[in-house]
């Protein structure tokens, strides 16, 4: 069932999750406060939630502390992530990063935050020729790149 979180009826809303199993909860961060809401506020309700035996995925604390950037980065060495899953802050780390990954497997870049597919690039090498070990090679400034872009499908090369 869905349930829309309204900051309002904050109260309601958490009346009315004490009836669940389970919550999922899909709110990028910045939209409660945008709203007009206060996110400590409903965090401290979901941590409430937690306490009460309700399971909350994600928790308050996963999307605070791992951070919506740098989630599948911080478990890309356990058994669950992808050692060529990498974030980047400089152009630098970007060209080499990014080279280094694309010549071992098509690569999923996403550049901004949120999960409305905007700016989510589905990205392969024209030729298809990929390295058979994570670093091994890299891409060359010469390589032709296929890019679609998630939203709405457009394709590029590049």
């Amino acid at each position: 069932q869905l349930i829309h979180y309204v900051h309002q009826e904050h109260d309601k809303f958490f009346e009315t999750v004490k009836n669940f199993n389970f919550l999922i909860v899909r709110c990028n961060p910045g939209q409660i406060k945008a709203d007009g809401g206060d996110q400590g506020k409903f965090d401290e309700g979901m941590r409430a939630v937690r306490k009460a035996g309700i399971q909350v995925w994600p928790s308050a604390d996963v999307m605070e502390f791992m951070g919506a950037k740098d989630a599948l980065c911080k478990v890309a060495t356990l058994n669950i992530g992808l050692e060529d899953t990498l974030a980047y802050y400089t152009p630098e780390s970007f060209a080499e990063g990014f080279k280094k990954t694309m010549k071992f497997q098509p690569r999923v870049i996403k550049q901004n935050r949120g999960s409305s597919g905007e700016g989510i690039w589905i990205i392969k090498l024209k030729s298809g020729e990929y390295c058979k070990e994570y670093g091994a090679e890299s891409c060359k400034d010469e390589d032709i790149l296929d890019m679609m872009e998630a939203n709405d499908n457009h394709a590029e090369e590049h």
